[in-house]
């Protein structure tokens, strides 16, 4: 069980789950009732697509030779608990379940359901291969923006309710920006090992200092974004865009501002656990996004 759960690495599944989740608060806010059935099978399904994007990422990381140091937070593969194949199998049956479960939607949901699902066994696939793949492309982050914020968010929204609305792919964002924001914390700290074995990713091109700039305005454009949606709302007397709730998130913004001041250099320590700080920031908003929009409906 340690070893699966180190190669797995469960403790990252609010990264997936929480977009899932805000879709479903999202149908509450629209004033749709829940069918707690799909909600379970689109839950399984994406977490079943991230499980093997952490595997293959690992299996083929360590092939490449990028991922050859132990760290908390991961390393199976590295620790040789175990093998490359025996990873990259455990993939293949956690890609096979969610494409499972992408099917059993399509009779409640219809064929959008294969489009959605079949781009996320691409950018599943696509992220970390052999030859050549997105993350080592530089397109790591546009990848991580589509498969965890935009996809799970406007899929759960569209298998409950059936609706085209702009109101997922609005609401998807603030919440992606954090979770390419533990993307890129993960992707700066590598810097040095990643450009040395060819991995060109966002934070490789940018550079130490760029990545610093960058990372911070992950961190914040939450904040921006939803002021943003709220200020429109209030203006345009449209609730149904951002009920008052959503200020709730403000909650988390000391958090993001201790965030911000964390340097390679000056923070050593800190920085070495950025990816896992900004995953717990991440949960902390995405939590708080969710009860906004269910409370929004009371209050």
């Amino acid at each position: 069980m340690k070893i699966w759960f180190t190669a797995v690495r469960p403790f990252a599944y609010p990264a997936s789950a929480l977009p899932v989740i805000l879709g479903l608060a999202l149908v509450v806010h629209a004033g749709h009732t829940i069918n707690w059935a799909l909600a379970a099978l689109t839950m399984v399904g994406v977490l079943s697509f991230h499980t093997a994007a952490n595997l293959l990422n690992d299996c083929f990381d360590h092939h490449r030779g990028t991922d050859d140091s132990i760290l908390p937070t991961s390393g199976a593969i590295v620790r040789g608990w175990l093998t490359e194949k025996q990873v990259y199998r455990a993939a293949l049956v956690s890609l096979g379940l969610g494409m499972a479960c992408g099917a059993a939607l399509i009779p409640a949901a219809g064929w959008l359901v294969f489009a959605l699902g079949s781009l996320g066994t691409l950018f599943t696939v696509g992220y970390t291969r052999r030859g050549r793949c997105l993350k080592y492309a530089g397109l790591g982050d546009v990848t991580i923006f589509i498969a965890f914020g935009l996809l799970p968010v406007f899929g759960t929204y569209w298998v409950q309710t059936r609706t085209l609305s702009w109101l997922p792919i609005l609401w998807s964002l603030p919440l992606a920006s954090l979770t390419v924001g533990i993307l890129h914390a993960n992707n700066w700290r590598d810097i040095p090992t990643d450009t040395a074995n060819g991995c060109r990713t966002v934070a490789a091109r940018l550079g130490d200092h760029g990545s610093g700039v960058y990372y911070r305005c992950l961190v914040i454009a939450p904040y921006i974004l939803t002021s943003l949606y709220l200020a429109i709302a209030l203006t345009a007397n449209s609730p149904g865009l951002a009920p008052r709730t959503v200020g709730l998130v403000l909650i988390a913004l000391p958090a993001s501002l201790e965030l911000t001041r964390v340097h390679r250099e000056t923070n050593r320590a800190t920085f070495m656990m950025l990816d896992a700080r900004t995953a717990q920031l991440q949960l902390l908003f995405g939590v708080l996004l969710c009860l906004a929009f269910v409370a929004g409906q009371y209050w």
